[in-house]
């Protein structure tokens, strides 16, 4: 991670030329599994933003250039939050426990559910903080079948070897959306990205149909106030005529 953290301080020539290289193959400069994200900032306007399991600022470098001044505050643990200042200073609020108040118009949860044993718990506590929308991906989901637990082993993009092992836990894409319903939240866009078969490969059979999904979670009550004045605009002009 250190190590990283200097790439990312003091980015040399060749790193630059990957950067060029990875924009060019994304187009927006984002990986697919966050391109929905352009058009959430673009609705998010300047309200704060909640990144969960946001490392060091990884998710924060892909999209600042779509930020502008707006307020992000990541959520990870304390050697990631250490690394975050050190790279990104003040711009970003590295914390290491799930606010207790406030209000984020926009949520991000990239990579995170898996390592989250008790997501229902979580995604009710994260609904009371979310004002507006919750955009989840890069976590592997079942399609059919029952969420299950498993071990991954930690193999970081930037280490050498492998940096340990952790207990998961594959949500079942519908319960995974039935828990959001619950806290208040409505699934109303959920596009499968990319297999995660092969990365399963471990495991047996019935268990390695995993994938990717972009999932865009909105707050029911914003939605139903939305409908109620379109009804009443819609009531008025058929009163005028």
């Amino acid at each position: 991670m250190n190590r990283y953290a200097d790439r990312l301080s003091h980015p040399t020539v060749a790193d630059r030329v990957r950067e060029l290289a990875r924009i060019a193959r994304y187009g927006n400069g984002l990986p697919r599994t966050m391109s929905p994200l352009r058009a959430l900032l673009r609705r998010n306007g300047g309200a704060p933003i909640l990144d969960v399991g946001g490392g060091f600022g990884d998710n924060f470098i892909l999209l600042r250039k779509h930020l502008g001044e707006t307020p992000y505050t990541v959520v990870d643990g304390a050697e990631s939050c250490r690394v975050g200042r050190r790279v990104l200073g003040d711009r970003v609020c590295f914390q290491t426990d799930l606010p207790t108040e406030g209000q984020y118009g926009l949520s991000i949860l990239i990579g995170t559910l898996q390592y989250i044993l008790d997501s229902k718990s979580f995604i009710s506590a994260l609904s009371r903080l979310s004002g507006d929308t919750i955009f989840v991906s890069r976590s592997p989901l079942r399609k059919a079948g029952d969420d299950f637990y498993s071990i991954q082993d930690i193999t970081p993009e930037q280490g050498a070897s492998s940096a340990g092992e952790c207990v998961v836990r594959v949500r079942n894409v519908e319960n995974m959306a039935d828990d959001f319903a619950q806290a208040g939240f409505e699934l109303i866009e959920s596009k499968e990205v990319m297999s995660y078969k092969e990365q399963m490969s471990s495991l047996p059979e019935e268990y390695r149909d995993c994938s990717y999904f972009n999932m865009t979670f909105r707050k029911v009550g914003l939605m139903l106030l939305c409908l109620t004045f379109t009804g009443q605009r819609y009531t008025a002009e058929l009163a005028m005529v």
